[in-house]
């Protein structure tokens, strides 16, 4: 979810409501414990869809076991989620038992976060449970990917392939865009999330997949020339293939200009493709997705955006969090999330089932991006990774900008993360959970 950095279904509202939130169950908790103290508390998203499957896996549960749960909706602006749970796990009484999280959410949560015992079954899933230091904090509820939109109608006119690699992108954008313009049709040629925020990183990792800033293991990379070839080629997009306007655009920003018609191209999360295809949308059947195009040395790596599920440190129901956790993630609970909400199976085995496959007709398609996933570096930085992400955002802009040349901002990219990876010891094994403990 801020897949998300990517926002999906999320609509940004003010701040204010999750901090009304975050007071009112304060208080609630404490005047009421231990009266509710066999009632478990779910945090679930706001978005119609998800929160109605949450429901109905939680009233399964409750039906199987007899305990009480009850579903809270997060606040529909998710920047405003990841303080508003610092918050809240970190309370004195327990607010919640089992969390949605955000992938870029975990590796700053874990501290706060309960381990899940390791079971037979984790490796039924891709990706694995999120691990950090060797425990693990969340378990995968669905999947997520940054993937190309393309309309089908406008290549098929002009007999040109869907694009594999960005500078052929590039042409049949500028090629198509043209054309269009000559016959009274004006189109954009490529849409994507140019908002200083989780997106753009998201975009800028995926425009150069081999060249992550930070590796695996935590160290800083200190030479990134594909990376600034990748930043030179997009900024030449813009005001030319891409709007101008497109530096301020989220997932619903782009996913507005090309649902009403107005871009060829478009990069988005899988949750765009329903919507794009929805009876009131003006490109239903008209448009194809793909897995992003690539540098002709990389493979397609769209970055993961898988949503996990975790449990507070400070639960009052251990336990029974724990049997819930593992029913909402069980193979039963993902098969009703893909056939009646689309949503992908973390669990391999299911990606097969052929109910699936017609519920998900673009699973075909996009199983090679499944299978060649870019990765944030969100484990190896741990709770540093929303500055890291915050860092990267507005370096990437700046080159974006033109505001200071590519290697420039880059220069200075490295330089930041240098730092604070010494401040983080993100390349040193010894713990940091217990530093970090309510």
């Amino acid at each position: 979810m801020s897949r998300r950095g990517h926002v999906g279904h999320r609509v940004r509202r003010k701040s204010t409501h999750a901090w009304a939130l975050c007071g009112l169950l304060l208080a609630e908790t404490a005047a009421a414990c231990p009266a509710t103290a066999a009632t478990l508390t779910v945090f679930c998203s706001s978005s119609g869809t998800e929160l109605s499957l949450c429901h109905h896996a939680v009233q399964s549960w409750m039906e199987k076991t007899g305990h009480e749960v009850r579903v809270i909706a997060l606040p529909s602006d998710w920047g405003t989620v990841l303080p508003l749970y610092r918050q809240l796990l970190s309370a004195h009484h327990p607010v919640a038992d089992v969390l949605i999280l955000d992938s870029t959410w975990v590796g700053a949560l874990a501290p706060l976060l309960m381990d899940i015992p390791p079971t037979d079954d984790d490796a039924a899933t891709l990706p694995p449970p999120f691990q950090v230091e060797g425990r693990h904090v969340a378990l995968p509820w669905y999947r997520d990917i940054g993937l190309l939109f393309y309309r089908r109608d406008l290549l098929e006119r002009y007999h040109l392939p869907v694009p594999t690699h960005w500078n052929d992108l590039e042409r049949t954008a500028t090629l198509i865009q043209n054309a269009e313009y000559q016959r009274g049709h004006p189109v954009w040629g490529y849409v994507w999330q140019g908002r200083t925020s989780e997106s753009l990183v998201c975009n800028a990792l995926e425009w150069d997949g081999a060249e992550n800033p930070v590796g695996t293991d935590g160290t800083v990379r200190t030479s990134l020339p594909g990376l600034q070839r990748a930043l030179e080629r997009a900024a030449h997009w813009i005001g030319t293939v891409s709007p101008p306007g497109v530096l301020n655009y989220d997932e619903e920003n782009a996913r507005g200009i090309f649902q009403s018609g107005h871009a060829v191209f478009m990069r988005n999360w899988v949750y765009a493709w329903t919507l794009a295809n929805s009876p009131d949308s003006p490109v239903s059947g008209k448009i194809g997705v793909a897995p992003l195009p690539h540098d002709a040395q990389n493979a397609p790596s769209g970055i993961d955006g898988t949503v996990y599920l975790g449990i507070p440190r400070n639960t009052a129901h251990p336990a029974e969090a724990l049997s819930l956790l593992h029913y909402l993630t069980s193979e039963t609970a993902e098969r009703n999330q893909a056939l009646a909400g689309g949503y992908i199976p973390a669990r391999t085995s299911l990606l097969d089932d052929p109910e699936i496959r017609s519920a998900i007709p673009i699973l075909n398609t996009i199983r090679p991006a499944l299978a060649s996933l870019g990765l944030r570096p969100v484990a190896q930085t741990g709770i540093d990774y929303p500055r890291v992400s915050w860092i990267m955002a507005n370096q990437f802009k700046d080159a974006l900008r033109s505001t200071h040349p590519a290697w420039q901002t880059l220069t200075s990219l490295v330089s930041s993360l240098k730092q604070l990876a010494m401040l983080g010891q993100w390349t040193l094994s010894n713990s940091t959970i217990e530093r970090h403990a309510p």
